[in-house]
């Protein structure tokens, strides 16, 4: 997260023993470390939340996938269906025409 290496850290410390003193570091240190703490589970929390929306979009755009994909199928179906009576109308005419014809 952050590029700070030992000999950074070590004279923030120096910095901070002598502008606090040594009786009230202890627990300036607990009192920061608490608030990075903090800081790191609402950033965690923040991550999972993006997580979790992009994942409800990703889902979304696949059922309106699946859903677009199920109905150009089902055209086709009742297309193919509509066709298949109508062939079926003109045999049945064609057939009651020969026999009207005998």
């Amino acid at each position: 997260m952050f590029d700070i290496g030992f000999w950074e850290l070590l004279l923030i410390a120096l910095v901070a023993l002598v502008v606090v003193g040594p009786e009230r570091l202890p627990k300036l240190i607990r009192v920061v470390g608490l608030w990075v703490g903090k800081a790191n589970a609402s950033v965690q929390s923040i991550r999972s939340e993006i997580s979790r929306e992009l994942r409800a979009e990703e889902l979304k755009q696949a059922l309106n996938k699946t859903v677009l994909e199920s109905e150009q199928s089902i055209n086709t179906l009742k297309t193919s269906i509509d066709s298949d009576i109508e062939n079926i109308s003109t045999i049945d005419k064609a057939e009651k025409d020969n026999n009207v014809d005998r």
